[in-house]
């Protein structure tokens, strides 16, 4: 049994731990850090953590005995390099939420303090895990397509997941999460990038981010800094009203929001209260402190001459992520939430080409089905020492990061970034 950590009980937390409830015999929560009373006292009830190894800072973990074998961090951004450094010498595997860090310096110094303890290090990327991506990986491995030529990628954020997280919730704002959009949200989809083209350097990178739908001009005549007092609340696509009602958010938009409660308790009163005196969550999505671009197109050139761009689109009616791989003897395509991968196979004695549907069928929720099967790799990989497919050790993870932060240099710089042979990044 492997007995973990946990640092931060919010929705990725929470997702992580409840395999200690679904694999009782393979994992194991046995301490717990979170700044939140409500959750500490969750966790003790669900987790069946003692008081004594429930800690409301990561100083206080720091100072205890060592009883568990690793740390699943799911601290908010800003804090994974100080909280994760000292773990690696105290003798902790760690298992790290997305993204490592937005800074070079610090990436490379988590992965070579991991290594010079030799500990396990492993990275959130829980897409790479999703059978529907998993199943690209592997088509791609077996060649039959021919030689990777070309990858289009798109990310549709659905509204109500853009306004949660990104206008209202904790990533609304860089200067308070500590990472731009491209970082934040669209790190999974960079690191899928680097993970199709395994081996191989990105060498340029330009991107173009703009924000231009939730904001001032934008707002309607009339209409106040909140929610709840707003003439627009019932007709207004972006009014936080329509949570009172709609429950498919609560876990992002109120866990640890209402002390004393968890978020399926919170009664429609609570719910208002949460809205009336929060200083985020109530806000008008027009005119909130949010600072993070909506739609950014990112462009990326490898050194086997393979080229791939990654469009992100905040706010869209269709959650979905969309995908397009040309080689030289066929594509791949498919959209994850369908959860079907389809292979074009160029047939030349034909000049047609054959079509076959991989339907990978009912895969479980969570990132299509990569949060359960992400976690129950790293449990395995700390019994075993087996590698798999989807394996997101520090060496695998770091291009992706170094493209998402090259990503936002180009953006913020209008440069193109050059990826060097010593992986640093330069504007050219």
């Amino acid at each position: 049994m492997i007995k973990v950590a946990i640092f931060g009980l919010g929705n990725r937390g929470r997702m992580y731990a409840d395999y200690a409830k679904q694999e009782p015999s393979k994992m194991q929560v046995v301490q717990i850090v979170d700044t939140n009373k409500t959750a500490l006292d969750w966790a003790r009830e669900n987790y069946g953590v003692k008081p004594e190894n429930c800690y409301s800072s990561v100083e206080e973990f720091l100072k205890a005995p060592k009883i568990a074998d690793a740390v699943l961090n799911c601290t908010m951004d800003q804090y994974h390099y100080d909280t994760t450094m000292p773990l690696f010498k105290l003798g902790y595997h760690v298992l790290l939420e997305k993204p490592i860090s937005v800074s070079e310096k610090e990436l490379n110094e988590l992965r070579d303090e991991s290594k010079k303890y030799k500990r396990a290090f492993m990275v959130c990327h829980v897409l790479r895990y999703a059978p529907f991506y998993r199943k690209v990986k592997e088509i791609l491995l077996s060649g039959e397509v021919g030689k990777l030529v070309s990858i289009e990628m798109a990310e549709h954020v659905y509204v109500p997941h853009m306004l949660a997280s990104y206008v209202r919730g904790k990533w609304r704002s860089e200067s308070e999460c500590g990472s731009p959009m491209i970082m934040a949200k669209c790190c999974h989809d960079t690191d899928l990038m680097c993970w199709f083209n395994e081996g191989h350097r990105p060498t340029f990178i330009s991107s173009f981010g703009e924000r231009s739908v939730f904001v001032p001009e934008n707002k309607p005549e009339g209409a106040s800094d909140r929610c709840m007092t707003c003439k627009h609340k019932e007709t207004c696509q972006y009014s936080c009203y329509f949570n009172l009602e709609l429950k498919h958010m609560d876990p992002i938009i109120f866990q640890n929001a209402f002390p004393g409660k968890n978020w399926d308790e919170l009664t429609k009163e609570d719910k208002i209260k949460v809205f009336t005196e929060s200083p985020s969550l109530g806000l008008c999505a027009f005119s909130g402190p949010q600072d993070l671009v909506d739609h950014q197109v990112t462009s990326v050139a490898f050194e086997n001459g393979v080229t791939a761009t990654l469009n992100m689109i905040g706010g869209t009616s269709y959650p979905c992520r969309t995908l397009h791989i040309t080689c030289t003897g066929g594509e791949i395509y498919g959209v994850l939430e369908e959860n079907k991968v389809f292979e074009r196979i160029y047939q030349k004695d034909k000049f047609w080409r054959e079509t076959i549907c991989h339907d990978l069928g009912n895969v479980g929720d969570g990132h299509g089905g990569g949060d359960v099967r992400l976690i129950a790799d790293f449990v395995h990989y700390l019994e075993t020492g087996e590698l798999s497919i989807s394996q997101t050790n520090i060496d695998s993870s770091i291009d992706g990061h170094l493209v998402a932060i090259a990503a936002d240099k180009s953006d913020k710089n209008h440069k193109v970034i050059v990826f060097g042979e010593d992986r640093s990044l330069k504007q050219s």
